[in-house]
């Protein structure tokens, strides 16, 4: 399934910059169209109705066709960390201040439309409702489609846990290579292991049918939803501030990453797709004939969508990325794929395969709309998450310790701390980095008379995977509280280098069981990323998020 990094959608003339989202409507017998406003040079300010499986594709600010998938900020930019929730205020676009209205012309059409105000202590932000529901859940046209059509996440998987490990069993609505991507592991945890944020998913749904309208023989609506709680949170995001009187208010066009979401009490976490199977071929075939469909894969260049046909079901689905964003856990989560099924390649499947091929080869158009046995042309979902781009592994000890000055320093706190090996235990090699003995820095933070914070930060690295690529080494900081600071603090760090292959436990990963009978109060802290921040902004964000534990415990 191959990725591109061109596309655009059949019906919107080169250099259309989507401006925002309006009203949804239905007409009878057919499905749910959202109202998009556009802005060309040559044809101005024009409207296009696109249907609701388009809705990971309609990214505000973007320009179609796209030619590149790089994250690349529009306009102003921004990190800010959320207020709480119930501070905000939702309002309609009518509101907005003037100088911030985009599309002028559709105005009146607009106007109903939800958005939050923000407001911090420096500036007032406007959030519309629907970049907020495109962000947090419209990353690919099944989900967009099951939050829309069923309201639950029962088109998408079951998920269940016992004791300290999970399950996620993917459904075969969604595309085996979701399987691969860590990215989307982190959404489906984040949707199925939190009751709250299910029922923000299947709050679209209910809001549908409350407060759909009919109009001329149409069904309308007005999007709105119930976000999950989202107080303290990063926000990183692209826009554009107000002019004069009102330039301390900013309009947040894109959502480019959430951080800081709370992760599920769960050490470890296993991912299964009725769809991942490896295909044997079948031994009483002659070699001589095994130059078959195996190594054949299908090359299609999908350059545009196309919004008015549907895709026929039984081809291959093909995976676009269209856009580049972030959903990222305060904490870094072991997830992992279950064993793949083993099949043997049934006879006669190579000429199947083949003709799939045929068909497919010369075209470029696809359709991101649900298949169907009548349908022509390829199939085609999005994924649009992107792993955050993370500070480097090495520095990230430097980092804490860069830290713990600061916080020295800003808190007037006394903090102790010193460096020392991690335990070789049974983790094989993972106790060395380049050959020598890794790292670990324990600090125990004084907060006040009574109160001593400890923190434990392990040195990583970067790891070379099979294919030759990179993999960052990825582990939370551990802040906590014992009746010791000695014998507590190396027992964690015994079990942190200890295997348990029978409870699918490994080496370098929190026992989150044994830190919780072990210690009265615990937390985790995810490490800064740099994406879109300079690496000063992450180190402030860091230290920011790290008085906020220790005054929090």
């Amino acid at each position: 399934m191959p990725e591109v990094d061109e596309i655009g959608i059949r019906g919107v003339p080169k250099g259309s910059k989507l401006m925002v989202l309006g009203d949804w409507y239905r007409k009878a017998g057919q499905e749910w169209r959202v109202v998009c406003y556009f802005h060309n040079q040559e044809k101005g300010d024009f409207r296009k109705s696109l249907p609701i499986d388009y809705l990971p594709a309609l990214t505000p600010g973007k320009i179609f066709p796209m030619t590149s998938i790089e994250n690349k900020a529009q306009g102003w930019t921004e990190t800010i960390k959320l207020p709480k929730q119930d501070n905000w205020q939702r309002l309609c676009f009518r509101d907005l201040p003037n100088s911030l209205r985009r599309a002028q012309e559709f105005s009146s059409q607009l106007a109903d439309c939800s958005i939050f105000k923000i407001t911090t202590i420096e500036k007032v932000y406007w959030l519309p409702v629907t970049e907020m529901a495109r962000m947090l859940f419209f990353h690919s046209a099944e989900v967009a489609r099951a939050a829309v059509n069923q309201g639950n996440t029962w088109q998408l998987g079951k998920a269940w846990k016992e004791g300290w490990t999970g399950e996620v069993k993917l459904s075969s609505n969604i595309p085996v290579r979701y399987l691969n991507s860590l990215q989307f592991r982190k959404f489906f945890i984040w949707l199925f292991f939190f009751p709250e944020v299910e029922e923000s998913f299947g709050s679209i749904f209910q809001n549908i049918n409350r407060y759909t309208k009919l109009s001329n023989n149409s069904e309308r609506w007005t999007f709105d939803f119930n976000p999950p709680d989202l107080s303290h949170c990063e926000l990183s995001f692209s826009g554009f501030t107000g002019t004069e009187s009102e330039n301390n208010h900013v309009y947040i066009r894109e959502i480019r990453s959430v951080s800081g979401l709370k992760p599920p009490d769960i050490a470890t976490i296993i991912f299964s797709h009725p769809d991942d199977k490896i295909l044997l071929e079948d031994k009483l075939k002659e070699r001589n004939e095994s130059k078959s469909a195996l190594n054949i894969k299908p090359s299609v260049n999908i350059r545009e969508l196309d919004p008015d046909n549907r895709p026929k079901a039984s081809m291959s689905r093909y995976t676009i990325k269209l856009n580049r964003s972030g959903l990222n856990f305060e904490v870094d989560i072991d997830t992992r794929r279950s064993p793949r099924h083993v099949n043997v390649l049934p006879k006669n499947i190579e000429s199947d395969l083949l003709d799939e091929i045929e068909e497919q080869t010369p075209v470029e158009l696809g359709s991101l709309l649900e298949g169907s046995d009548q349908g022509k042309g390829v199939r085609a979902d999005v994924d649009n998450l992107d792993p955050t781009d993370l500070i480097d592994a090495p520095e990230k000890i430097v980092f804490f310790q860069e830290m713990l000055d600061k916080l020295k320093e800003t808190h007037g706190w006394k903090i102790e701390s010193k460096i020392g090996d991690v335990p070789q235990m049974r983790c094989r090699t993972q106790h060395l980095v380049n050959n020598r003995p890794r790292r670990y820095c324990h600090a125990v933070i004084a907060r006040d008379q009574k109160t001593s914070i400890q923190v434990l930060e392990i040195e990583l690295t970067n790891k070379t995977k099979k294919d030759g690529t990179e993999e960052t080494e990825s582990l939370s900081t551990l802040f906590f509280r014992a009746g010791d600071t000695k014998s507590t603090y190396l027992g964690i760090l015994d079990e942190l280098m200890t295997s348990y292959k029978d409870e699918g436990l490994n080496a370098m990963s929190w026992k989150r069981s044994y830190i919780t009978e072990n210690t009265s109060v615990r937390e985790y802290l995810g490490h800064p990323d740099n994406k879109i921040k300079s690496e000063q902004d992450a180190l402030d964000s860091w230290i920011e998020r790290a008085a906020q534990k220790v005054i929090g415990m």
